[in-house]
């Protein structure tokens, strides 16, 4: 490839072109380089997409994700952590660490955790007087910490293009992902003492109308983490279970999310959908 033309490709992306056109403009021309037409590479993008393994896994851990992020499950895991760990040095912190971080593990995305969580727990951060900076880095740093946990759907995404195990991903995620949240535990706790942030004293008559209040969502995690590190539910098994189990609570059990809303989420989710595996396929 001369530098003419990656030159050209650096101006493309610079100017916005959307990601997969950018791969798949060096595909092409490395198809080209080496002698092939480039007709093949339309043929390969469907070879590869026709033949990953367990590919209806992303579409609906994706589509279970959106559910979440559009009911008030954020809002009642908030409600949960804080009247658990509420009385801890760091509370609010650790809250927002851990919630944070299960939400991104079911929705499979940082940004959609932020946006669900961050206009909620930032503003409560900055009234206990963290630092703004403290703030939002903690936010952000714990949406990312959900990816190591299972169904992250850059896991599976990994998974798939490595041909690696996704079930021994998931594995061996876990210990990283604990120890980070630990070393975060901590170093959160110690903001809190730095900060003089108030701690919440426990209630427990709050705590139990905030499990009574998640009850339906609570369950999901403790399956999927139980059956998935016990080798009893596969991950073929673990999507079509979570899309359907969140679809019925938030759906029929909460009614946070009304049927008509359904096709307009659905829509939001498959374009994501589509853009993983664009990307996916040309690269």
């Amino acid at each position: 490839m001369n530098y003419a033309v990656t030159f050209l490709i650096i101006v493309i992306a610079l100017i916005g072109a959307p990601l997969f056109a950018i791969i798949g403009i060096f595909s092409v021309i490395n198809f080209h380089n080496s002698g092939y037409s480039i007709l093949i590479v339309g043929q390969e993008i469907a070879s590869k997409i026709t033949s990953v393994p367990m590919l209806h896994s992303i579409p609906l851990f994706t589509f279970a994700g959106y559910i979440l992020a559009a009911s008030k499950a954020s809002e009642r895991l908030v409600r949960f952590t804080q009247a658990a760990l509420g009385w801890m040095p760091g509370g609010l912190a650790i809250v927002t660490l851990l919630t944070c971080a299960v939400f991104t593990a079911f929705t499979g995305a940082s940004g959609v955790t932020i946006v669900a969580l961050g206009g909620l727990l930032l503003p409560a951060l900055l009234s206990e007087k963290y630092k703004e900076e403290f703030s939002i880095g903690l936010v952000t740093t714990s949406g990312s910490l959900g990816l190591l946990f299972p169904p992250s759907l850059p896991l599976i995404i990994f998974g798939v293009v490595a041909a690696v195990n996704i079930d021994e991903l998931f594995v061996a995620g876990f210990i990283p992902g604990v120890f980070l949240l630990l070393v975060l535990g901590v170093f959160s706790a110690l903001m809190g003492n730095r900060y003089h942030v108030a701690k919440t004293k426990f209630n427990f008559k709050e705590f139990l109308a905030a499990l009574w209040n998640i009850k339906w969502e609570l369950p999901l995690p403790i399956l999927l983490f139980a059956g998935i590190y016990s080798g009893k539910l596969a991950l073929s098994d673990a999507a079509p279970f979570t899309a359907v189990y969140v679809l019925v609570v938030e759906v029929l059990l909460n009614r946070d999310i009304k049927i008509k809303d359904l096709p307009s989420i659905t829509k939001k989710s498959m374009i994501l959908v589509g853009a993983i595996l664009v990307i996916m396929s040309v690269s």
